[in-house]
């Protein structure tokens, strides 16, 4: 139980040290001597130089503690936060295309759109099917991209009533 008790008062210790620094630095400045709205507070030199020594050090200790509880090197939490938004929790291929699926049947800008046909491999989406306008195909594709996870989209969607349009003539090519 004292080792519950003592663990706890350390932690609560830990957690008030900033606060109690910042409170002590500004009671420090304040005897040193400054300018509090219109009210000057006088102090000899020596106490404001004692001041700038004193804003020197905590500023230096308030580095030093961040140093000392940083979960790592800068550059190793960028490596595994990329590794982790790339793998995006390891989705399998009929997972993302399920989210997929849900985000067009859900995103504000096409729900109301006719849904494509989606498949995933590898993080690579296809989409295919019918779109009655330019604008809803942009969409679709737009908003398919934006998705974490998603590698890249292949657009195999055609606009009704256009005929030979350029995302239908590029999706032949891939189908050899």
């Amino acid at each position: 139980m004292r080792l519950i008790v003592g663990t706890i008062t350390a932690m609560v210790r830990l957690v008030l040290l900033p606060f109690k620094l910042a409170l002590a630095a500004v009671g420090f400045v304040f005897e040193a001597g400054v300018r509090v709205g219109s009210l000057p507070v006088r102090a000899s030199g020596a106490a404001l130089k004692a001041a700038k020594v004193r804003g020197v050090l905590l500023f230096g200790l308030g580095i030093g503690l961040g140093l000392l509880f940083a979960p790592g090197p800068g550059r190793d939490l960028r490596r595994r936060l990329v590794s982790a938004l790339r793998h995006r929790g390891g989705l399998s291929d009929i997972d993302l295309a399920d989210q997929i699926v849900f985000e067009l049947g859900h995103a504000p800008r096409t729900w109301h759109l006719p849904q494509p046909g989606v498949t995933v491999d590898g993080g690579r989406v296809t989409l295919s099917g019918e779109v009655p306008h330019q604008t809803a195909h942009d969409e679709l594709v737009r908003v398919t991209g934006a998705i974490p996870g998603v590698v890249g989209v292949d657009d195999r969607l055609v606009v009704a009533g256009v005929v030979g349009t350029v995302a239908d003539s590029a999706g032949a090519g891939d189908l050899s």
